[in-house]
């Protein structure tokens, strides 16, 4: 009901506006011996206004006048200003169009134009049409100019225009901000024009911290994102993902498809190894920081910039050390009428790729074989492999090698191999009741859904009612989870409200209000999904139903577990300011209290099924016998607080100063507290009244503040010289009272050649030419929980061994954490240069960034301690970590009368090293001086080993290097094996010491950073119609995943999947085989113990390492926006109808892994030394329609 509510409110707020733009406004300028044009320019400066000139009046503007203009309306001023002259002028909304009088003083040319014009009468015609942009709102006052003439109108309040010109002749559409559009005419008389916004003029505005900038103005490293392009008609409800290869350096990498999982955003790679090296940037929204971009709407955001080096960053201070991205909502502006607009979405998921089974015989023979020979027994769960085999054979003849679905089983009879009238069924029971599974079941088909619904619903209303605007919208979002029982379903509630209006001529305050409700349902399952629906074959579910009941497996667990509820509701609240005080001079207030409740219950309750996991199918089991009820709810409460003053002033017109000086505080505090009870009464009411077990509670209180003096200095040189500096007075509640404030100062500088006077030869090829370059440093407050305090921590009961009086234990605690007394802030010092450069009218545009960021004075571990001190040894700033990177941006559009087409593509790469680190042992898998971040240390595999290699014995022939150091248990290298390179050539494969100096046969195989990022969009437009294209990858990334999915039976012999039916044997010696000869059992840790997991033939290597490398169509949107005559006539401004798709194809897959290439991680609960990688939710593709309309 609530969002009912809000609906109607909008309706009824919306019906009360008045359409029109305030005509009270006042304005002040001193005009001393200036032309006209050079007045209405300095006009511009103080208003809010902008002026556009015909081609006919060059000459009328260059007379001067002088006047002193002291609070008068723009109307005044130009009649004022235009008296005893030949020009007029209309005022539309903001714009101020001047023109020449009908019937005013002709020039020699005009005259003989005139001549000729009356000659030519017979030849001409009147043409008419509007003018829209891409969202169906009129344009008032676009010029539309006869190309070749001074012949020219503009449009009327409803975008409408109407002009006589020649039968052949061609027109000019242009309006500030837009691309001009030309267009010929010949043939038509009737034209629906649209203008694209030109997103790379060099007077386009972009957001930077505290303020905003001309693009062409900027010096530091600041890319934006065309959020039409990315948010906008796209099937995306969490906007971080959404940002996935829109702008190089910004890293989104999501790991799994997990409803409701949140994406690792980084920017420029790792900036620091405290805090578990976790890097994440500072995200800002209407300038307060929020840290859970799923809880926006993106279909409220106006505009993304990302802030990539410290002097775009440093003004943030302490949390902004890894860079910042900016996020703008939709404002509150004056326009001219109410519009409504809904955006409406449905689309359908279905996983990218998933794993899948070969057929049972062939899963039972890789089972077998493995068995054999480590000498275990060929059974599984009381089902003896080899007497199972010949069941499953015929199974699979029967059914004509088809799997089967979900449904009730057939018991068979264990003579049905030699007699024919007895029944094969799916399943016999031996003479203790206990089952031989050997159907063959779908699991891909039974658990997971072919497609999941998804839909989001979006309608906003702005407009404005005498001298108040307002944005006011709300949204919903439904997705939901892949399985088929018991579907994870997530709801998403939005609501925004932005309201500003006018007090005063120089006075404009506002307020915000922002609510977000995410509901999520799903199993409180007693155990992992996906780590058991994968870890056994297709027979062992099994994955039907006997006399109505289902197996111990995933089935049952899903479809009997409690509910798992969780709702997290944000509400943010904020009122601003903004006054002008004189001349160039404004104050700017802002004040914003967020609060973020999150509340979660689960009801873990008994399951009750077949016990097929070798128990008597007699009567139906019960397990996980407890049942419980856990209640947990966090409180997060938080204010920001900003003031900031800018002066911007010129001097002889060609020194341009901006000075601005702020102050910022914020605080925070978490509340935390999670209950549980045994032993439910009524598994249907899980309540904490009705549950009699014990009780068990704890809980959690923090706070944290920060705060900070800030200013910048702007200045240029007639738009040539650029220079800005930066700084930032810091403190953070994280540090010592001693060290909790610190300095930080960033500069950048450019030059823009191409504005220099001997440039103009080159203008019409290089239309513009920008050096730039960076350097700052910000403070790291982001390095862990108490770093700088020395705690104690209780021991758990397990641990404590002295009693009380009583008889009972003590409770005891350990030793207090050792801090050193000289700790100081991490600091992050970043040097940046870079190039922009516009050609042919800036259609084609590069930019060119190369970086390198310091990290100084990272926290490290000390000096080791003697053991009988009983603590570790304290952190000292020991550390000092580096990356270097560069970044290419590339950007092309074009019009061909109608048809616009644009591409662009960017790309990036980054290494990190580990410059300083006290380690004097340097051991593969510690951190040490001169270590690349993400390296990953193995074996390079040669083959496999032949009966040549061997000698009778078994021992090892001359010139053949030795593998006996890596053999473990009962597994012996032998033929079939892999053979690993003798790099250091001593006839012995081993890890030396294991260190970075004696590391023997081991080298660097790969690095787990996604190097090369890239991505290009191609696109059209074309009457009506829209295509857009979006690609998107990474061309180098390596992981070593110790998984089953990667390397057959790496947990033991449970499983092979279709990915692993190549295999060595002695029946078949396949040099060329994709796996060796089988053993079970390989993920553990090796003979080295400085490896990642895997051994015997898997040990961490080249061959089996998977090359996370991709390319793939990210998204393909088609679009149609009707004629705006018909749209018009169904009581609409704008309507346009799409297909949007994501993920719909690789173009590049080098992975090895049957899972999507962009999954890199395992069900949470799940261990990775259970070879649990990629048993996770799968990434989608997605296909979606939609609507866009505006009322």
């Amino acid at each position: 009901m609530k969002i009912y509510f809000l609906i109607t409110f909008f309706c009824i707020f919306s019906v009360t506006a008045e359409n029109i733009y305030s005509q009270s406004k006042t304005v002040s300028a001193e005009l001393k011996n200036v032309t006209l044009k050079e007045a209405f320019r300095e006009l511009e400066k103080n208003s809010d206004y902008l002026f556009l000139f015909m081609d006919n009046t060059e000459n009328s503007l260059s007379r001067n006048v002088n006047a002193s203009l002291s609070n008068k309306s723009m109307e005044e001023i130009l009649d004022m200003l235009l008296s005893n002259t030949d020009l007029t002028y209309s005022i539309v909304n903001r714009q101020i169009t001047i023109s020449r009088k009908p019937g005013g003083v002709e020039t020699n040319k005009e005259a003989e134009n005139k001549i000729n014009t009356r000659e030519v009468r017979q030849t001409r015609k009147t043409i008419s049409g509007t003018v829209t942009d891409v969202n169906g709102e009129s344009i008032i006052g676009a010029n539309i100019i006869e190309v070749g003439t001074s012949n020219g109108t503009i449009t009327d309040v409803n975008g409408n225009f109407t002009l006589q010109v020649a039968n052949d002749a061609t027109i000019q559409v242009s309006y500030i901000g837009y691309l001009n559009q030309t267009i010929n005419t010949e043939g038509n008389t009737n034209f629906n024009i649209t203008l694209i916004e030109d997103s790379q003029a060099l007077e386009e505005v972009v957001v930077v911290g505290y303020g905003i900038q001309k693009k062409a103005n900027l010096t530091g490293a600041v890319s934006t994102v065309d959020v039409s392009k990315t948010l906008e008609a796209r099937p995306y409800s969490d906007i971080s993902k959404a940002l996935q290869g829109a702008v190089p350096g910004l890293s989104v990498i999501s790991s799994s498809g997990k409803l409701g999982a949140q994406p690792t955003v980084t920017i420029r790679g790792l900036g620091t190894l405290s805090n578990d090296a976790k890097s994440n940037p500072l995200i800002v929204v209407d300038g307060v920081p929020m840290d859970d971009l799923s809880l926006l709407n993106t279909q409220d955001i106006q505009s993304v910039s990302v802030l990539k080096d410290a002097a775009s960053t440093s003004i943030y201070g302490t949390r902004a050390a890894f860079g910042v991205i900016l996020i703008t909502t939709k404002s509150a502006r004056q326009v001219d009428r109410v519009s409504v607009n809904y955006n409406g979405n449905v689309a359908w998921d279905t996983p990218t790729i998933l794993p899948d089974y070969p057929d049972v015989p062939t899963q039972l023979k890789a089972l077998i074989a493995a068995n054999g020979r480590s000498g275990a027994a060929n059974e599984l769960f009381g089902m003896y492999l080899d007497q199972m085999l010949p069941y499953a054979e015929k199974w699979r003849d029967e059914h004509n090698g088809k799997k089967s679905g979900y449904r009730e089983m057939i018991p068979g009879h264990r003579d049905a191999l030699t007699d024919s009238s007895k029944p094969l069924g799916d399943f016999i029971l031996d003479n203790n009741g206990v089952g031989m599974y050997f159907a063959d079941w779908d699991v891909v088909d039974i658990m997971f859904r072919n497609w999941k619904p998804s839909q989001s619903h979006n309608l906003s209303v702005q407009g404005t009612s005498g001298k108040t605007s307002y944005y006011m919208s709300v949204g919903y979002n439904h997705d939901e989870g892949v399985m088929t029982f018991f579907p994870e379903k997530l709801d998403k509630w939005t609501a925004m409200m932005n309201v500003t209006t006018d007090v005063k001529d120089w006075l404009q305050v506002g307020a915000r209000f922002n609510y977000s409700n995410k509901d999520f349902i799903g199993p409180a399952t007693r155990r992992t999904t996906y780590q058991y629906m994968w870890r056994w074959g297709s027979f062992f579910g099994p994955y039907g139903t006997y006399q109505g009941t289902d197996f111990r497996n995933d089935i049952a667990y899903r479809k009997q577990a409690g509910d798992w509820t969780d709702n997290n509701g944000f509400i943010r609240m904020g009122t601003f300011a903004k006054a002008t005080l004189a001349k160039g001079l404004t104050l700017n207030a802002d004040y914003t209290y967020d609060v973020n409740n999150y509340t979660y219950k689960g009801a873990y309750i008994p399951v009750q099924a077949w016990n097929s996991w070798g128990g008597a199918i007699e009567n139906i089991g019960t397990f996980e016998t407890t049942s419980y009820l856990i209640q947990e709810s966090r409180k997060d409460k938080s204010f920001a607080f900003n003031i900031f003053s800018n002066y911007e002033f010129s001097l002889a017109n060609q020194h341009n100063f901006n000075f601005m000086l702020g102050a910022n505080a914020e605080s925070g505090t978490h509340f935390r507290h999670s209950s549980r009870r045994d032993n439910l009464l009524d598994y249907k009411l899980p309540e904490f009244n009705l549950a009699t077990g014990p009780q068990y509670v704890t809980g959690q209180h923090n706070h944290w503040a920060t705060a900070g003096y800030f200013g910048r200095i702007n200045y240029d040189y007639k738009g040539v010289w650029l220079l800005e500096m930066n700084g930032r007075y810091d403190g953070s509640s994280r540090f010592p009272a001693s060290d909790r404030w610190a300095f930080f100062p960033s500069a950048s500088a450019g030059y823009r050649i191409s504005e220099e006077s001997f440039f103009i030869p080159l203008k019409e090829s290089i239309s513009n030419l920008k050096f730039r370059a960076s350097y700052g440093e910000i403070g790291n407050q982001a390095v862990g929980d108490n770093m700088f305090l020395s705690t104690l921590a209780k021991r758990s009961d397990t641990d404590t061994y002295w009693l009380a009086d009583d008889g009972t234990k003590v409770v005891a605690y350990d030793l207090p954490k050792l801090v050193s007394s000289t700790l100081m802030w991490e600091r992050i010092q970043t040097l940046d240069a870079g190039l922009d450069l516009g050609l042919l009218n800036n259609e084609l545009n590069f930019t060119f960034d190369w970086y390198q960021r310091t990290t100084k004075d990272m926290l490290a571990p000390g000096q080791t301690m003697p053991q009988v001190l009983g603590a570790d040894a304290p952190y000292v700033n020991a550390g000092t970590l580096r990356t270097r990177g560069w970044e290419l941006t590339v950007d092309w559009r074009h019009r061909f009368n109608q048809l616009l087409v644009y591409a662009n593509a960017n790309i990036g790469d980054f290494v990190t090293d580990i410059t300083k680190w006290e380690n004097e042992a340097k051991l593969l898998n510690q951190n040490y001086s001169g270590k690349r971040y993400g390296d990953i240390w193995g074996f390079e595999t040669e083959r496999y080993f032949t009966q040549d290699d061997f000698n009778a014995d078994g021992t090892y022939k001359t010139g053949v290097a030795s593998q006996k150091g890596l053999e473990q248990g009962s597994f012996v290298f032998g033929p079939g094996d892999v053979k690993f390179k003798d790099l250091n050539g001593d006839g012995v494969i081993d890890g030396g010491k294991g260190t970075a100096d004696d590391h023997g046969d081991l080298k660097v195989i790969g690095n787990t950073t996604p190097r090369y990022q890239y991505s290009f969009r191609l696109g059209a437009e074309w009457k009506g119609f829209d295509i857009d294209m979006f690609l998107q990858g990474v061309g180098k990334r390596a992981v070593w995943t110790q998984s089953a999915f990667v390397m057959p039976m790496m947990r033991g012999a449970d499983a092979i999947y279709a990915n692993q039916t190549s295999y060595w044997t002695e029946e078949n010696p396949d040099p060329n085989a994709d796996f060796p000869r089988l053993f079970p059992g390989n993920a553990g840790r090796g003979t080295i113990s400085v490896l990642e997991l895997g051994n015997h033939n898997f040990y961490p290597q080249s061959k089996y390492l998977v090359n996370m490398a991709y390319l793939r169509l990210k998204n393909l949107t088609v679009g149609y926006t009707l004629p705006s005559e018909i749209a018009s006539k169904i009581y609409m401004q704008r309507a346009r109808i799409y297909f949007s798709g994501n993920n719909l194809m690789e173009l590049i897959n080098k992975s090895n892994a049957p899972v999507d290439p962009e999954v890199n991680d395992k069900e949470e609960g799940a261990s990775l030394g259970n070879a649990t990688w990629g048993r996770i939710d799968p990434m989608y593709r997605t296909v979606s329609f939609g609507v866009q309309l505006t009322f």
